[in-house]
């Protein structure tokens, strides 16, 4: 596209909330949560269900539990890891209770909400966007928190736990709210209303490549800890807590897949020097 080109209109925020926002269920135990999570989803307008290593997964009983969702449920996708659950994704947020040691932003319902909605400086458009909740009894464990940008909290008074359906039923609301103030009126004939209400969506500067998906800034997070590992820099800190720290990094920079690509490149040579003493060969470059 030329360079003078100038970007889509935003979507709608119906098109936004129903292809945009994946509810991800890591490790659920009960299948009841499911779908009773698939019925929350549906009625307050999301459709993107991920089901991650479910125990035991039991799918009429989750039907029992999705009473007029079974389509949610139907569409769901069953994958074997957190990573697998993100690809597409571009921003990802787990829902803990726990305090933990690195430091993640901590949003709020509506703070996710009107993230999830927040067109990107590069292409105009929201991010797709990744909710995650953990397992009924431990919750999100640090290795899907690890894929995440950014934690949510839900807040409570008192006991902090909340029923793993209730807690999606809340943040859905949350979306939901989002999606209705910006002219949405819940009509699934009108997904792509106008993002402003009575208003034209506006139209943006000239059109950039949208961030790089989250499988790929993973691979680069992983790339620079293995690096920084043969350094100084890694004494006293851990290969979880360093990769917490690049990961939000690069959520604030929303680097491009070109971008991306670049600075692998500056960190496969620097490893290479590191390990030679020397300007790699050109077979190497």
């Amino acid at each position: 596209m030329s360079q003078g080109s100038t970007a889509q209109p935003a979507l709608g925020p119906g098109r936004v909330l129903r292809d945009r926002v994946s509810i991800v269920l890591v490790a659920p135990q009960h299948p009841g949560n499911v779908g009773s999570t698939a019925r929350a989803m549906k009625n307050l307008g999301l459709r993107r269900l991920v089901v991650v290593s479910p125990a035991s997964f039991d799918l009429e009983r989750a039907r029992w539990m999705a009473s007029g969702a079974h389509d949610v449920l139907t569409q769901a996708r069953f994958v074997g890891s957190v990573d697998e659950a993100l690809v597409g994704c571009t921003w990802a947020v787990g829902c803990t209770a726990r305090a933990r040691k690195w430091r993640w932003p901590v949003l709020d319902p509506d703070q996710v909400a009107t993230q999830a909605f927040s067109p990107s400086e590069r292409d105009g458009q929201p991010p797709c966007s990744a909710i995650l909740f953990g397992r009924e009894d431990m919750g999100l464990d640090n290795h899907s928190l690890e894929r995440c940008q950014a934690i949510l909290r839900i807040p409570t008074d008192g006991a902090s736990s909340i029923n793993l359906a209730q807690a999606v039923l809340l943040i859905c609301s949350a979306l939901q709210k989002q999606a209705r103030g910006l002219g949405w009126d819940g009509d699934e004939r009108k997904l792509d209303a106008p993002v402003g209400p009575g208003d034209p969506a506006p139209v943006r500067g000239p059109l950039r490549p949208p961030p790089a998906p989250l499988e790929n800034q993973r691979q680069l997070v992983e790339q620079a800890v293995a690096f920084l590992g043969r350094t100084a820099y890694m004494r006293n800190k851990t290969d979880p807590q360093v990769a917490v720290l690049l990961s939000t990094l690069l959520q604030r920079a929303q680097p491009t897949l070109a971008e991306l690509n670049i600075l692998r490149g500056m960190l496969r040579k620097s490893s290479w020097s590191l390990a030679h003493g020397a300007e790699p060969v050109e077979s190497e470059r």
